[in-house]
């Protein structure tokens, strides 16, 4: 990986060589002799005019290789200035999936301009009308179909006709007259088949699909569960419409993973979810936080209120300020892991709604163990502070309360939002732990006020 860096480094540093003593065909040369994806990275190093310079000159098909490795958010600041003859042309030689997606992206009169000059058109416009984050979205039109007559040798050779305009075939597909999917065919099964076999005496009619307004996540869920290069996808009545592919699935589960850590961080993904790091602006990095900092901010407040409201005990026994970060901090902390550990068992549908009771119980008898053991280290530690034994024992106990405190909610909010569709992620981050710190205090402060003699 260091490397691979250093080497983006160094041939960054010659194309702007190249482009500053106006030698812009050898700057090209060193940007085709990458790979696309190390293309796009050195790319958004590039100035606004470097980048425009480059894009004017280079082929199409590279041009198109290149666009499809960049974020969506910096395609689109990339075609800014190519003519709509030049746009089209490149939006001819991409995947139809990709295509749709920038076409998606532009004005609707640029949209409309750029459509009209596309060859290709039918293999894109039926994309047009479908979410991005549905299968509809994801998927391509370029696959393989075969009819079930169509014998294992016919099969392989119409796979050398077309292999060169379409990704490779791990799967191809069976349809009836309808084009409705009936069967699926490995590429190794076709293979060692008898030239003279036929499709469906060779095919799987067991074929997993998806229809096209099935959500990103669930095409996901499934493609990883039955370990699937490629997955169909399907109309309302079965008739085989596109396929999405492997890329398109490392893409969503890129996606979704950024976008479950944004949010268990309080962080609206919206804004920087498609730029790389060094893309974001400030701009939109602040919007993204400051919403949820503002709620943050006012949820911390019943902290203090209940630290306000136990004052008179404070002033008392100043002792027992000395524990308040530990006891908050523990709480924050052993809430954090129970509630990662849930919504990644909901994000893998290991866990259902109905089994809240189970996870509950689970979590709680892990939250009292792990409670009595903090226990102890916090009733030593406070004896080393030398510190009344009765605040030692405060502290123990409250340790010990707060770990099975924080595993109950923190095990119950992701299945409550779960259940009433609510992303768990947004209401599982950092708002849980506010919430553990102050019920927190006041399972501390309560122990105290019973323990402690001079309280009473």
């Amino acid at each position: 990986m260091t490397d691979q860096i250093d080497t983006i480094a160094t041939n960054l540093e010659r194309i702007r060589s190249a482009l500053q003593s106006q030698r812009v065909e050898d700057a090209l040369a060193i940007l085709q002799e990458m790979h696309p994806a190390d293309q796009a990275e050195l790319f958004n190093f590039l100035s606004d005019d470097e980048q425009i310079l480059l894009l004017s000159r280079l082929d199409i098909p590279s041009t198109a290789d290149l666009l499809e490795e960049l974020e969506d958010s910096d395609v689109l600041d990339a075609v800014e200035s190519l003519d709509s003859e030049r746009l089209a042309d490149l939006l001819d030689e991409m995947e139809p999936d990709e295509a749709a997606d920038l076409i998606g992206d532009l004005s609707p009169a640029q949209a409309s301009e750029v459509l009209a000059q596309m060859e290709d058109l039918e293999e894109v416009l039926p994309l047009l009308w479908h979410p991005d984050e549905t299968a509809g979205g994801l998927m391509t039109t370029r696959y393989i179909a075969l009819r079930r007559q169509t014998t294992a040798e016919q099969a392989i050779n119409f796979l050398r006709e077309v292999s060169p305009e379409t990704e490779v075939p791990y799967y191809l597909y069976v349809v009836d007259r309808e084009k409705r999917l009936v069967g699926v065919v490995g590429l190794r099964e076709l293979i060692v088949a008898k030239p003279s076999a036929g499709m469906e005496s060779i095919m799987d009619p067991e074929v997993n699909s998806v229809t096209v307004g099935t959500d990103q996540e669930e095409v996901a869920h499934i493609m990883t569960r039955y370990d699937l290069a490629n997955l169909p996808v399907v109309d309302e009545h079965r008739r085989l419409v596109g396929v999405i592919t492997h890329d398109d699935l490392v893409d969503v589960l890129e996606d979704e993973a950024t976008e479950d850590i944004l949010r268990l961080s309080a962080i609206e993904s919206g804004a920087i979810l498609d730029k790389p790091y060094w893309s974001q602006r400030i701009t939109d990095i602040v919007r993204s936080r400051f919403v949820w900092l503002v709620i943050l901010f006012g949820a911390a407040t019943f902290t203090g209120t209940v630290l306000r409201h136990f004052q008179d005990e404070l002033e008392q026994v100043v002792a027992l300020s000395f524990f308040v970060p530990l006891l908050i901090g523990t709480g924050g902390n052993a809430g954090f892991q129970t509630v990662s550990t849930v919504i990644r068992a909901l994000a893998l549908r290991e866990v259902r709604s109905k089994d809240v009771l189970r996870v509950w119980w689970r979590e709680a008898r892990a939250g009292i163990l792990l409670g009595l053991m903090l226990g102890v280290l916090g009733f030593v530690w406070a004896t080393i502070w030398g510190v009344d034994s009765n605040i030692a024992i405060t502290v123990a106990l409250t340790v010990s309360a707060i770990c099975f405190w924080a595993t109950t909610v923190a095990s119950l909010i992701p299945i409550a939002a779960y259940a009433v569709r609510i992303d768990p992620t947004v209401v599982s981050g950092p708002l849980m732990s506010t919430l553990i710190d102050g019920t927190g205090l006041i399972i501390y402060f309560t122990l105290a006020a019973l323990i402690l003699p001079q309280l009473n």
